[in-house]
């Protein structure tokens, strides 16, 4: 099959999948005249008015533009902002003119005086036509679940993909966190990447560098399933929702367009802020205008990762976003044909398993049996990679968490045990530990979250949880034992804190701790 068609259905599946999170934002409208443009940029001109108002300046950002609930089929763009004004135009994908608007100010007044908008009108050839009058939101294709979502990955070697000169082992060294003896018992330990370190990276600019570290990265988890950690949890760096991130990755991504790195960086930027614009309650529970922001940042998510793999055919990062991606439409059959693609590069890798294992769940489409099922399929290559034998814990597992759902407390510390029995594995004993927390076993999950840190550094919801349970610990502790309990409580939650800064939970524990055990918070930043 020619590298072309293999492109195209890319193209179009990754379009499916879009559709999928555009379901809850359609609106109905008449015409796609310039009307909805005009509209549109009136709403970005108040936007920019109140970006000024805190900063001084008119914002450029895509995160701006993205906040907006835009009529379907509308596309903004800022051409430039600075502190005396801004440019922008609007198109829309069935229109026949392009809409321009301004703002000024010379740093007198609160608002800006805004020129337009004026549409004019373009010319486009019958290709480009076609393109912008297709009705992609509209009339999703039927899924063609024979096709897998991405283009047939070659053998490994087959395609060589030039990633630049490699990161120099001193490079390598000062973003590692500590070597630690693995907790569980899986044949080799966890070391892996300081997510801090990688921000600071992408604070300064340092995107060359940030390009040779992660493409060693790449190629270090294809040619050994024993350091795929480093990989993930270096783009995991960047999943968070802070939207002064976005302009530094989008400068990398401009200063370095042939980076897929730069591409899945930004990709796990926006897919975090696609779920902190949806929020986390039920979807009835969830306003129309928060599934709106949600698929304006999953169509930029989604068009990143179509950019990295097609730069990179041999990215298991690629893959695991797309795998995590298929879980939002329970698409099961989708995430298996992405795994079996990826296991084609890296046979023996547990991340990738694990994940697809959570797409089995029930409540993504899957079913107890499929999990099992699965389980037994790669129990195999457990005799290489021996975390594989833990993916027979996980039905346990998630029948415990239905369990304690429902109020069936004891069966559901049961399924937690049953699932520990295949592998003492950091979400099993996270999962645990929150049982136990709940059950004010308070020593009992601070044991538990000990072991899941051990594994999992900088799991911030993990962080937040020990400094839970050791502020409950230190309280009940008698004499000057209780520092060292209320010393690390503050510590933790602090370092969640600069790991995940947009948690509100996490924002509120602070402002407890510092309003019950000031003294013991750390003198310096995390």
């Amino acid at each position: 099959m020619s590298g072309d068609h293999h492109r195209f259905r890319t193209a179009t599946q990754l379009a499916a999948i879009v559709a999928v999170f555009c379901t809850a934002c359609r609106r109905e409208f008449s015409t796609v005249q310039g009307n909805q443009m005009r509209a549109a940029l009136a709403d970005l001109a108040a936007a920019e008015d109140l970006y000024y108002a805190t900063n001084l300046r008119y914002s450029a950002d895509q995160s701006l533009i993205v906040s907006l609930t835009l009529p379907r089929g509308v596309t903004i763009s800022i051409e430039k902002a600075d502190e005396h004004g801004w440019r922008a135009s609007a198109t829309h994908e069935a229109g026949i003119e392009t809409c321009y608007e301004s703002g000024r100010n010379d740093g007198s007044a609160a608002f800006a005086v805004v020129e337009g908008p004026d549409c004019q009108p373009y010319r486009v050839n019958d290709t480009l036509r076609d393109v912008r009058t297709a009705k992609i939101l509209d009339d999703p294709p039927a899924k063609d679940v024979s096709s897998p979502l991405v283009a047939e990955v070659p053998e490994i070697g087959a395609v060589p993909v030039d990633r630049g000169p490699p990161a120099q082992p001193a490079e390598i060294a000062s973003v590692l966190l500590p070597a630690v003896e693995p907790a569980e018992d899986f044949g080799y330990p966890t070391q892996t990447v300081d997510r801090l370190a990688m921000r600071r990276l992408l604070l300064s600019k340092s995107y060359d560098a940030l390009d040779r570290l992660l493409g060693t990265f790449a190629d270090s988890a294809l040619r050994d399933y024993r350091v795929e950690y480093r990989l993930f949890d270096a783009y995991a760096a960047f999943g968070i929702a802070v939207p002064s991130m976005e302009p530094y990755l989008t400068q990398w991504v401009q200063q370095n367009p042939k980076s897929a790195a730069a591409h899945l960086a930004r990709a796990n930027f926006f897919r975090a802020s696609a779920w902190n614009a949806r929020g986390y309650k039920y979807a009835r529970e969830t306003k129309r205008e928060q599934f709106v922001r949600m698929g304006n940042f999953m169509r930029l998510t989604v068009a990143d990762i179509h950019d990295a793999i097609h730069l990179d055919p041999r990215s298991l990062a690629a893959y695991r976003q797309l795998i995590d991606l298929a879980s939002v439409n329970g698409d099961t059959r989708s995430s298996k044909k992405l795994l079996d693609q990826a296991l084609k590069l890296q046979p023996n890798s547990f991340v990738l398993r694990m994940a697809h294992m959570h797409n089995l769940e029930p409540r993504w489409g899957g079913s107890y049996e499929e999990m099992t099922q699965f389980a037994t399929e790669s129990a195999p290559y457990a005799r290489r990679n021996p975390r594989i034998a833990a993916l027979k814990g996980y039905v346990d597992w998630a029948q415990g968490r239905v369990a304690e759902a429902q109020g069936r407390n004891g069966d559901a510390i049961e399924a937690y045990q049953r699932a520990l029995q295949y592998g003492n594995l950091w979400e099993f004993r996270y999962q645990r530990g929150r049982y136990n927390a709940r059950a004010d076993q308070d020593e009992a999950a601070l044991d538990d979250f000990n072991s899941v840190l051990l594994q999992y550094p900088q799991f911030a919801d993990a962080l937040s949880d020990r400094a839970a349970a050791a502020y409950e610990v230190g309280r009940q502790t008698p004499g000057s034992a209780k520092a060292d309990y209320f010393t690390q409580a503050f510590r933790d939650i602090m370092m969640a804190a600069a790991l995940d800064p947009v948690d509100e939970d996490i924002q509120e524990s602070i402002v407890f701790y510092r309003q019950n055990i000031p003294r013991f918070e750390p003198s310096t930043p995390q």
